[in-house]
């Protein structure tokens, strides 16, 4: 009976250590990595700074220039104000709206521009009346590439011929697709003192350093607990068999 109980014990020893082993770097491996992305979001709001602070340079999207990420660049062209997208689900301080994504025709080309953020109207099936400058305007603003989910798919009023369309993302492969014609791969953010712009205040990341030190800080605190409990659970077990050893004397 004692010896049974005592190959009882011992597995679920093995069963422990074997779970502190798993976890533990694991734990470990995730507080790193998010100081790792708090210093990444430190670099990125240098990079931003710096760029804040150079003259802003003309963009040919016909030679495909390099420009870094962030700088300042000046476009002319021509809104298509008939065909644009609204991107969907972007809430600002706790008001529903889109983002509004409208072609402009520079040269043979076309480029993507992110006019800003726009309120939704009260009922669903309603869209936002826009007013758009006529014309050649010349804008200013950054190149930003936005990420893409491979799960989101598109909204159904995507699909339908009408204008504008109603979408969860949109990229350039996307947009030549439907406009038949040459899309430049960066999306272009305009300034707030741009024609056509809307409400900007572009965020320069969506979490900051502070926050991924935090969740660090968490994670860094849980690999801890779990050391400590498994010290105590091995000294309790150590004290246990030493009593039991002893009543066997």
């Amino acid at each position: 009976m004692l010896t049974n109980f005592r190959l009882a014990t011992m597995t679920q020893q093995w069963k422990l250590t074997l779970f502190v082993l798993f976890f533990l770097p694991l734990l470990l491996r995730l507080g790193f990595w998010q100081l790792e992305r708090a210093e990444e979001k430190r670099q990125l709001w240098i990079v931003y700074q710096e760029q804040k602070r150079l003259p802003a340079v003309p963009l040919d999207i016909d030679q495909k220039q390099t420009v870094t990420h962030y700088q300042t660049v000046i476009v002319e062209g021509h809104y298509d104000r008939q065909r644009y997208w609204l991107l969907d689900n972007q809430p600002r301080n706790g008001q529903v709206g889109y983002e509004v994504i409208m072609p402009l025709q520079v040269g043979k080309q076309w480029l993507l521009v992110n006019r800003g953020w726009v309120a939704a109207p009260a009922r669903r099936d309603q869209l936002p009346v826009l007013k758009t400058p006529e014309g050649k305007v010349t804008l200013q603003g950054y190149l930003h590439q936005p990420s893409q989910n491979a799960v989101l798919k598109q909204l159904e009023s995507d699909l339908l011929v009408d204008w504008p369309k109603r979408v969860l993302q949109i990229n350039h492969f996307a947009a030549q697709s439907v406009l038949k014609a040459d899309v430049y791969p960066t999306q272009l953010r305009i300034k707030d003192d741009s024609p056509g712009a809307l409400i900007t205040q572009w965020p320069v990341m969506s979490t900051q350093p502070e926050k991924h030190q935090g969740y660090a800080v968490q994670w860094f605190t849980m690999a801890l607990v779990l050391f400590l409990l498994y010290g105590w659970v091995l000294l309790f077990r150590t004290e246990s068999k030493t009593l039991e050893n002893n009543r066997e004397k």
